[in-house]
Order: C-alpha cells, then structure tokens, then sequence
C-alpha cells in the first residue's frame, strides 16, 4: 500500500501544477479517474496474476479511462468549472493554498480510500470466477452502462442550441433525476462484491465513501442547491425520483 500512497500523491501533485500552471483547478475531475487506473495497474503488476484480476483491471481503467476523456472533452476550450470559480471567491487571497489541501490533497485521500476494494482485491487470492464475481460484474456492468449512456445523452441535449438554459429531463433523466451519480455507486458497490471475500470484507468503507459523497456532500447536494431556485426543477422534482426509479418523488429539503 505505500507505493499506492506514494504514487497517489505523486499524481495529485503533479496535477496541481499542472492547475497553478493553468490557474485551472478543475484539471483535478480528469485526475480523478486516471487515478483509479493507476492503483489498479500498480496492484495488478505488484500481485500474481489470474483472469478474474485481469477483468478486475479492464473493469477499473474502462471506467477511469472513460470518465477522464469524457471530462476532458466536456471541458476543452472552456474556462474553470463553476464549482472551483465559487470557491475561488470563497477562499479569496488564500485559493491557491485552500485548494491544494481541499481540492487536491483531500482528494487524493477520497481516491486511496475509494480504491481499498480494487486494492485487496490484487491482493487477495481471487484465482476463480464464481458467483460473487458474476454478480459484482452485473452490477459494475449496469453502473457503467448507465452512467455512460447519462453522459452521453446529456452532452448530446447541451450539444443542440434550441436546448440553452433548459432542463435536461430525457433518457435517462425520464426516470431519475440523478442517473450518471447512481450509475457511479452501482458500478463501485460491483466492484466490492465482486473481490469480496472474508479478508476483503472491510473494505466495503470505499463504496459507502463514495455513496455518502454522492448523496451528502459533492454530488447531489451541490447541484441542488444551485438548481432548487429554479421552478422547472422544482416542478421536475415533484415528478421524477431522486435517485432510485419508480419511488415516490419529494421536494429536496
């Protein structure tokens, strides 16, 4: 674990550079996934290796390669994120020095923590594909399939000019009004059933951590709260469930 520590600060670090460099800190949402990719090949590499690590590995980078490129390209040729300009006014004088210890350095934690199911995975004795990795790969499959279709079809809507300033509710926003953040979850909580095992256990940490983020502290929060002052959204969360399909939908408090 202390070349995964050791190399997830060395990438965090060279991508805040890279953001001083280019007074860009949004660079940090491509790190994010090439993060994963890193800790999965660094365990992979270091561990003997089987199939079910193999597809371990495909199944981590195909996410972390896709969402980095996708980020990417969502943000070539735009200024900084919204999120980061917001806090930028908030931490003033201090942006450079709050960000490195929010933005990156928290980050770069959120990442080794999230990642503890791929790493005891590596490490574990998983030789043989059996029930537990078939279902963690049903559910990694849903979750990646649906977020990727999400992010599709949200820069396919804001692609189009008649759509400028208005809410996205199609596909799959038609049945929740989250679908790219439950993709996430799903696909992550596949990952720990997928390595699970007596040893591995505990560390189902990650996929609470990142379910918790989503819910309570980056994700879904944050997006409310900016979209809530809008009476489209308001109409649109009294018709469309949050996060799982076919509940019964609630005004955000």
């Amino acid at each position: 674990m202390s070349l995964i520590i050791l190399s997830i600060l060395v990438l965090v670090h060279v991508f805040f550079w890279i953001a001083w460099k280019y007074d860009k800190f949004s660079v940090m949402d491509i790190c994010w996934g090439l993060g994963f990719v890193m800790v999965a090949l660094l365990g992979y590499m270091q561990n003997y290796h089987s199939i079910p690590k193999l597809i371990l590995l495909i199944m981590v980078s195909a996410w972390g390669l896709r969402l980095a490129w996708h980020i990417y390209s969502r943000s070539k040729g735009h200024g900084e994120d919204p999120r980061y300009m917001a806090y930028r006014i908030q931490w003033g004088t201090n942006y450079l020095k709050e960000g490195y210890k929010k933005v990156f350095l928290a980050q770069g934690g959120m990442m080794f923590i999230i990642s503890l199911p791929v790493q005891l995975g590596m490490t574990s004795e998983l030789e043989r594909f059996g029930a537990k990795q078939a279902i963690g790969l049903i559910l990694w499959l849903s979750g990646f399939a649906l977020e990727a279709w999400s992010d599709w079809h949200l820069t396919k809507f804001k692609s189009d000019p008649s759509n400028k300033g208005k809410l996205c509710t199609t596909g799959p926003w038609e049945y929740v009004r989250f679908p790219n953040y439950l993709g996430e979850m799903v696909l992550w909580w596949g990952v720990y059933f997928y390595i699970f095992g007596f040893w591995t256990a505990w560390t189902i940490i990650g996929p609470v951590c990142i379910t918790y983020s989503l819910l309570k502290v980056t994700g879904i929060p944050l997006i409310e709260k900016k979209y809530l002052e809008r009476e489209e959204y308001r109409d649109y969360a009294l018709r469309v469930p949050r996060l799982i399909p076919f509940t019964k939908p609630r005004l955000p408090i």
